[in-house]
């Protein structure tokens, strides 16, 4: 269970978090109370390095929380693109839904906090890759172009796209 005594890298030091896994390597499995683990930690915070360390350690890279929230959920819900692309490209599930339905699309669509500048580009990564399923709906009924469409001026992005997304290959 967390501690945070236990958890050196909330302050995303690479050469602690090598030093804490090499000691103890199930260290980086534990979670808090509402199951979320360093990964998701380092990924919502932004922490490239520390999120490659974690990894490198041997890190799940799709471990859920008790909601059902992956690390990729959480790097697109606060608009972290580089840390999303470096999931993605070391197994991250694109289409993974929490229990509510939500995609890392529908996260990243839902630009409600006007800090998050990176939002754009999250959106961008995420509509780019080959297997993405944009209508998949949340609990809610929503796809994510729907929540982009009712949250975001980044809307316009599920359109430039619209044609290509989803498109099977000619044979």
């Amino acid at each position: 269970m967390f501690n945070e005594d236990h958890w050196p890298w909330l302050k995303f030091q690479v050469s602690t978090i090598r030093r804490v896994v090499t000691a103890d390597p199930l260290v980086m499995h534990s979670c808090d109370e509402d199951g979320y683990t360093p990964l998701h930690r380092a990924a919502y915070s932004g922490h490239v390095d520390a999120v490659s360390a974690l990894i490198a350690a041997g890190s799940k890279v799709n471990p859920r929380t008790h909601d059902g929230w992956t690390p990729l959920h959480s790097a697109c819900r606060w608009s972290r693109v580089k840390v999303a692309s470096f999931l993605l490209k070391h197994g991250a599930e694109l289409n993974a839904q929490t229990n509510g339905g939500l995609t890392a699309l529908h996260l990243a669509a839902s630009d409600t906090t006007p800090l998050m500048t990176d939002s754009p580009n999250t959106l961008e990564l995420l509509l780019s890759q080959l297997h993405l399923r944009p209508e998949l709906r949340s609990g809610s009924g929503e796809t994510a172009r729907e929540i982009s469409q009712r949250t975001s001026p980044h809307h316009v992005l599920f359109e430039m796209v619209e044609d290509c997304v989803n498109v099977a290959p000619l044979s």
